[in-house]
């Protein structure tokens, strides 16, 4: 049951501020003037929202999307007001980020608000598809349609999500490993071995010098090849949130072998489903290509695909407006072409969305497939210069006894 935050006066005219918990905004209502008094403000309390953090971030999980999709679906289908459905939305949610923007929405259709409205004044917490397609079905009159489509898509879109993740967890362990077990042949092997080494007071092999020196310098100065790390991802990750260096590094990402291969039917797979789903709802060309751009997950395609509304603007088709961009695959102008001509682009972009998914998760397994034993050589490649350090002067002195 909520709780809502009210300031009364009394007869006697004493003002008084509280938290009073009822079913809804009414009731609260009714439950304050009960004994006479008069409200001055009474409104949702949605605690410490998270919203208005400077920490963190404010956007809302795929997660509570779909639960907020589903549920608003469900209600406004079964014929329940807007108001009354995010009230029982309000009590469902678990998430404290969920619970402020259903929260912050209510309050705002409460003080007279549309719903779009109300949606668009969560822009930082919500997706800009959301916002879009919700205003689009209010004018229609087909929200709980609308609603039903956010429901599939952001399932779509946590299920590729989920499978790009999941394919990179045993790559990223791999490289977890052989950095941990660098660490300690070079902390704890090397400098026992180094030791016995300089008591036999033989000349090294230059090999096993430079082992020998960096297992003595990382052991003595850790401290500062930490903080060397530490100034490099800082300026890295600087260089990466910058646009010019943001743009750089996602188009070199498209370059790489496989690693390419992989984003550039990721971001298809994005652009037709994400296309479609604008389509079906109502939304114009020009607004639909401007929300698709922000959700490939690369910034050069995003630019690439939002320029491409220029020529849109002219009267050039979508087809031959994205034909430019080099980087997507060519089966998507053949396919957009098709639905252009046909009138049914939504339904021939919906189809090429599960063509383009199941492309991305074959390329990704193929990225997979490639990282894996590549990670093994490298492993196996810092044991062997670390024997092979360790192990030439005891075979430099056994030739020379022999």
């Amino acid at each position: 049951m909520p709780n809502f935050k009210y300031e009364v006066i009394d007869s006697s005219g004493k003002a008084s501020k509280g938290i009073v918990e009822a079913n809804s905004l009414d009731d609260a209502s009714r439950m304050l003037r009960a004994d006479g008094r008069f409200i001055a403000s009474l409104q949702m309390d949605t605690g410490n929202s998270i919203l208005n953090m400077k920490l963190g971030n404010p956007r809302l999980k795929t997660k509570d999307l779909l639960i907020i999709c589903r549920q608003l679906s469900s209600l406004l289908g079964a014929g329940i007001t807007v108001i009354r459905a995010l009230d029982m939305l309000y009590q469902q949610m678990e998430s404290k980020k969920g619970k402020a923007v259903i929260g912050a929405i209510y309050e705002s259709i409460q003080s007279g608000k549309t719903l779009s409205e109300a949606f668009r004044d969560q822009s930082k917490a919500l997706p800009d598809i959301m916002v879009s397609m919700i205003g689009a079905g209010e004018e229609s009159g087909r929200l709980d349609e609308v609603m039903n489509r956010l429901c599939t898509h952001f399932e779509n879109e946590a299920k590729l999500k989920n499978k790009v993740g999941a394919a990179m967890v045993y790559p990223v362990i791999l490289a977890v490993v052989t950095v941990g077990i660098t660490l300690g042949l070079m902390i704890f092997i090397v400098p026992k071995f180094g030791k016995v080494l300089t008591d036999m007071g033989s000349t090294l092999p230059p090999l096993t010098a430079a082992v020998l020196g960096f297992s003595d310098n990382l052991v003595h100065y850790w401290f500062v090849y930490a903080i060397i790390i530490g100034i490099i991802m800082f300026f890295w990750k600087k260089y990466r949130s910058s646009e010019k260096g943001g743009l750089a590094w996602d188009r070199f990402k498209l370059k790489v072998p496989l690693l390419g291969k992989a984003v550039k039917a990721t971001a298809a797979a994005r652009f037709t489903r994400t296309m479609s789903t604008l389509l079906k709802s109502g939304i114009n060309i020009l607004e639909s290509m401007e929300i698709t751009s922000r959700t490939l997950g690369n910034r050069y395609l995003a630019k690439r695909l939002f320029e491409s509304r220029t020529e849109i603007r002219k009267g050039v088709t979508i087809s031959k407006s994205i034909r430019g961009i080099a980087e997507f695959p060519p089966m998507i102008y053949a396919m957009v072409a098709i639905g252009e001509e046909s009138g049914t682009l939504d339904t021939i972009l919906d189809r090429a969305a599960d063509f383009f998914e199941e492309e991305a998760d074959a390329s990704i397994a193929k990225l997979t497939a490639a990282l894996e034993p590549l990670m093994i050589i490298v492993m196996a490649g810092v044991v062997l210069v670390v024997v092979g350090a360790c192990g030439l002067p005891i075979l430099q002195l056994t030739s020379a006894i022999g």
